[in-house]
């Protein structure tokens, strides 16, 4: 089970830092290291983000072969996930602390030295290695600084799963994030209109 954990947020580390970091962020992250701000280059995706919007459609737009509409409506949609399952997760006091987070991201990294020659892994292991050159930082900054933010995102994530496991259990966790998302997507939509507008959707 704890690999299993392990592995979930390592997929959401990618999801989230990983797929959506570009080369140009590097003369950034030179910057931020000077004041000791590398975590803080990889917020919490608790509000919309016009960056991470872009890099992580550019990525999509490369990768994917998608259009740039395509790109576009695919990022958005993954954000507003993210952004409405965490202020979900704030708004009933779930908490995670660094030191969690930490350790969280220490078992990932473990974990892919021990499963050495395994496909996922290497692939894994590989695209740490690009982001980990791209962004100009040594492994322990990557690991012990860097994804801090995402662990943090995942583990809110997981806590969160089982707080509405016990509070809904009429409920599967899909059809309780769907009512999340449009829930907050009513309360929200002022918000969500103007980051629409920013990224050119409206």
């Amino acid at each position: 089970m704890k690999f299993h954990t392990s592995f979930i947020g390592l997929i959401l580390v990618f999801l989230l830092v990983v797929s959506g970091c570009s080369v140009q962020n590097k003369d950034k992250m030179h910057s931020s290291k000077v004041v000791g701000d590398i975590q803080k280059m990889n917020p919490i995706n608790d509000e919309f983000l016009v960056e991470k919007h872009e890099d992580y459609a550019e990525m999509l737009r490369v990768e994917k072969g998608l259009s740039k509409e395509e790109a576009d409506e695919e990022t958005y949609r993954v954000q507003l996930h993210e952004v409405a399952i965490i202020n979900r997760a704030i708004d009933v006091g779930i908490k995670v602390s660094e030191e969690e987070a930490l350790q969280e991201a220490n078992k990932t990294r473990q974990m892919l030295k021990e499963v050495e020659g395994v496909e996922n892994a290497e692939v894994a292991l590989t695209k740490t290695q690009e982001t980990i050159e791209k962004l100009g930082i040594s492994e322990d900054e990557y690991w012990n600084k860097f994804v801090i933010n995402s662990f943090i995102q995942s583990l809110m994530k997981e806590k969160l799963i089982e707080y509405e496991r016990i509070e809904n259990p009429e409920m599967n966790w899909n059809e309780r994030q769907e009512e999340i998302i449009e829930e907050f997507k009513s309360n929200e939509s002022l918000q969500i209109n103007e980051f629409k507008k920013e990224i050119g959707l409206n």
